[in-house]
């Protein structure tokens, strides 16, 4: 019960911070706040140890790790992966629907009005939400009561097929693959000992020596903001020099430091981590090369067909490599296999998990039938649509990013790809308004969640399905509080009130629709060539690395290789991966385990610091942010 009431806590906290400050209160896939939301909860059980004449009972671990699970689970909806694209994108596909704009017989007249909370510009629901409301004037709910209906079900449906589709796989990668979960290792290691005593590494010196690194640099930033005269140190420089000719590739480098990237990076193994920046740099040589020999164009896009290959490629690759676990699964949920009670997956419950996808995806294509997309183009987005983030959990889950967002979006892929005229302006039109959950923002997946979630759940030991129950309630909570709480921001503070990118979200949503209906778009010879050799590549390195141990490259860095999350975390991985390798180097791995909970510190330290200058720029408003992820 205290873990549902958080989640609604932590979701109305979370619309209010995206939408009025954009320091957003879940971001990442270790959510900042909800990692400071556990450790505050971890100080009360210490409280309560305390105050042995209060006869409170502390949380456990399991109920500390089961809250934190939850508030992973959902902490983006309040944010990028949903509140802040679907409701002001709503209402900006209306009120920008003019001529010199977007003329309303582009896609407004063909789009069935309830999906929408009006369908004329100039009706009060929608200009209001621009001007705010007028004096005397009560929120328009009755005009939001039928989209929002319309709409949850959809939303719903999505989520329980990341949640099923997840549990196909969640034990392969967990029992069978073992990968690292490199995230989940900071609030299992934060709750160890709980109720009796606090963790180990809660009570390491060196924790607290890295945990105050980042806590002081950033409460020195954050007062410089208030006050000018304080001491700032620029935490996000950027290289200066501009090369000319074939070495402007390297041009604009990044160079910033975000000491929970480096604490990350030294957790990862060391393929990974030398991966991940590796293939940065090899991007950039490639553009020298381009360059070198005369190919002076196109360069972000050539690079993002070659990750649409690696990404097809590896998705295939990891289905086809886990065929023998997903017979299993086929068999045992049909029937035909009946498992036995010692079996270490004798209580996956893969019969809710293929039937609930199955149900699911059925149930979303016959939505978006419904409402005027066809049939096919469903099917394409919404099969594409998990293999992408399958492909996004497992940069999480084996390769530890923080904060990672894929270089292409599933539709837009599937427009270029397909050729928009062939998709058609009625289609483009849904599958855009579809997007707004999850694959509009792909910083934001929730499936690298939910694997991360069932990795928890595991080492609680507690029943995937319970998990899978529970984690459905948590989010169909925080849609609910969405639905009241981002309303209500928008209509009393006015869109041109809030945040940088909430307020241009639906202008800029409009005109990139428009774009795509009015320009045709398709992959060219250039584009199928790219795509080729991203998929040979990623190919050869899954390859080569199941073949020989010693290899170093892992396909990961490839398919991470592109998009601004590696541009301004190359420097903290690399950091990372060169005291891990330096500390593994000269006192072996041993060492590299005593000096693990300096690596937890500067995590906890950054996502402390992170959420208390939150709190604080909403209380007293700053114009400088101390950070932006």
């Amino acid at each position: 019960m205290i873990a549902l009431v958080l989640v609604v806590g932590f979701t109305v906290a979370g619309c209010f911070s995206v939408l009025l400050r954009y320091e957003i209160i879940g971001t990442g896939y270790l959510p900042r706040g909800g990692v400071a939301l556990l450790l505050a909860l971890i100080a009360v059980n210490a409280a309560i140890r305390a105050a042995t004449r209060l006869r409170l009972r502390p949380l456990s671990s399991q109920e500390l790790l089961l809250i934190f699970l939850l508030l992973m689970m959902v902490g983006a909806i309040a944010g990028q992966e949903f509140a802040q694209h679907f409701y002001l994108n709503l209402i900006g596909i209306v009120y920008y629907a003019t001529p010199d704009i977007a003329p309303p017989e582009l896609y407004l007249h063909d789009l069935n009005p309830m999906l929408l909370p009006a369908n004329e510009p100039m009706d009060p629901v929608v200009r209001w939400a621009q001007e705010g409301l007028p004096p005397g004037r009560s929120m328009p709910w009755e005009a939001w009561l039928a989209p929002l209906a319309v709409w949850t079900p959809f939303f719903l449906a999505v989520y329980f097929m990341v949640l099923c589709f997840a549990a196909t796989l969640a034990h392969r990668w967990e029992d069978e693959e073992r990968l690292l979960y490199p995230l989940v290792e900071v609030p299992m290691e934060a709750v160890k000992g709980e109720p009796a005593s606090l963790a180990p590494v809660l009570r390491s010196p060196m924790m607290w020596v890295a945990f105050s690194i980042p806590c002081i640099l950033y409460t020195l930033n954050g007062l410089h903001g208030y006050w000018p005269a304080m001491p700032f140190l620029d935490l996000e420089p950027r290289l200066q020099t501009r090369f000319s000719g074939p070495w402007s590739a390297f041009n604009g480098i990044l160079l910033f430091i975000r000491f929970d990237m480096i604490g990350i990076a030294y957790l990862l193994s060391g393929e990974v981590g030398f991966s991940l920046w590796f293939f940065y740099f090899l991007r950039r040589i490639q553009q020298f090369i381009r360059i070198s020999i005369g190919v002076n164009r196109n360069h972000y896009n050539f690079f993002e067909y070659q990750s649409i290959g690696g990404y097809i490629l590896l998705a295939l690759a990891l289905l086809y490599s886990a065929r023998t676990h997903l017979r299993r699964v086929f068999a045992v949920a049909f029937g035909s296999l009946k498992r036995d009670p010692d079996a270490s997956d004798a209580h996956e419950p893969y019969g809710l998990a293929v039937f609930g996808f199955i149900a699911a995806f059925a149930f979303i294509v016959v939505w978006c039938s419904y409402f005027g997309m066809d049939a096919i183009w469903a099917v394409v987005q919404y099969a594409f649509f998990p293999l992408a983030g399958m492909v996004v959990a497992r940069v999480i889950c084996e390769a530890g990013m923080l904060i990672y967002s894929m270089p292409f979006r599933v539709n837009d892929a599937i427009f270029e790809i397909a050729g928009s005229e062939r998709v058609g302006p009625q289609n483009i039109t849904l599958m855009t308004m579809t997007s707004w959950a999850q694959i509009r923002s792909s910083a934001t997946q929730n499936m690298a969640a939910v694997f991360m979630g069932y990795r928890i759940g595991s080492h609680m030991g507690a029943p995937r399905r319970n998990i899978i129950l529970l984690a459905m309630v948590a989010v169909a909570l925080a849609i609910l509080a969405c639905h009241v709480t981002v309303p209500w921001i928008i209509y009393n503070w006015g869109i041109p009130k809030l945040a940088s990118w909430p307020m241009a979200s639906g202008l800029n949503t409009t005109n990139a629709l428009a774009r795509a209906i009015r320009i045709p778009a398709a992959a060219q010879g250039e584009e199928w060539i790219a795509m080729a050799l991203g998929a040979a590549t990623t190919w050869a390195l899954f390859t080569l690395r199941r073949r020989f141990v010693w290899w170093p490259l892992h396909p990961l860095g490839f398919v991470t290789w592109l998009g601004w999350p590696i541009d301004r975390y190359w420097l903290s991985i690399f950091i990372g991966w060169l005291l891990k390798a330096t500390v593994t180097r000269l006192t072996g791995f041993r060492g590299f385990h005593r000096l693990r909970p300096i690596a937890i510190g500067l995590v906890l330290g950054m996502n402390v610091i992170f959420t208390i200058w939150l709190i604080v720029h909403l209380i007293w408003a700053n114009p400088v942010p101390i950070m932006i992820d």
